[in-house]
């Protein structure tokens, strides 16, 4: 019996091999669970497609001149400006899915930026896009689309001090194409409203009689 064991040892070579060959196969392994994290971790870090989440401040509903204007005004927290502009798009098209008018607009605000009404103007705008379904009818509409956003940083105040951007409507289209989500901003006022009806919550409107431009 002990020369059968002694004929079934392996040899000190071969020991040396097989060694080898799984702390080679071991650090092929680590490095592929390394490869798959930094690879998890790319797409993570890639920018939505269909922009960011965001917060409903306001919508306004207004007649202007016979026509039905929707304007929102929304806020998301520290995006960057093509996030920003492609967030606006998402909105935009899906406020028109939801409610019929001949002019939607749609304001991107930053998180800390201005809660007045009259302050969302100038600086405040991290991104504004505005959808004519019939372009023709709405003066100063030549497309469906007018897109654009500031390539700066917001500040502590939530201003914008970079150069806007304006977005043509081949690239809008390509950005619409893309997306894979096509939901509006989560809206406080209607979660506030739990157990009321949805059509009655919806979002905070105020309705005015419209003069001057957009």
């Amino acid at each position: 019996m002990k020369a059968i064991f002694r004929k079934l040892r392996p040899s000190k070579r071969l020991v040396v091999i097989l060694a080898a060959a799984f702390a080679v196969s071991a650090a092929s392994g680590g490095a592929a669970v390394y490869v798959g994290r930094d690879r998890l971790a790319a797409r993570l870090s890639e920018p939505s497609a269909s922009g960011l989440e965001c917060t409903t401040l306001r919508t306004l509903k207004l007649d202007h001149r016979g026509q039905r204007w929707i304007r929102m005004h929304v806020k998301t927290d520290r995006a960057g400006g093509p996030d920003r502009v492609r967030t606006a798009l998402r909105v935009v098209g899906a406020l028109a899915n939801k409610e019929k008018a001949d002019l939607y607009q749609v304001v991107v605000l930053d998180e800390a930026g201005p809660d007045d009404r009259a302050a969302v103007r100038g600086a405040a705008i991290g991104a504004e896009v505005l959808f004519a379904p019939g372009p023709r009818s709405v003066k100063g509409m030549d497309e469906a689309f007018r897109a654009s956003y500031n390539d700066g940083t917001a500040n502590p105040d939530g201003m914008f001090h970079g150069k806007v951007v304006s977005l043509d409507l081949d690239e809008v289209r390509a950005i619409m194409a893309k997306m894979d989500d096509r939901s509006l901003c989560i809206d406080p006022a209607a979660a506030d409203a739990e157990g009321t009806d949805p059509e009655a919550s919806g979002h905070p409107a105020e309705s005015e009689k419209a003069h001057n431009g957009h």
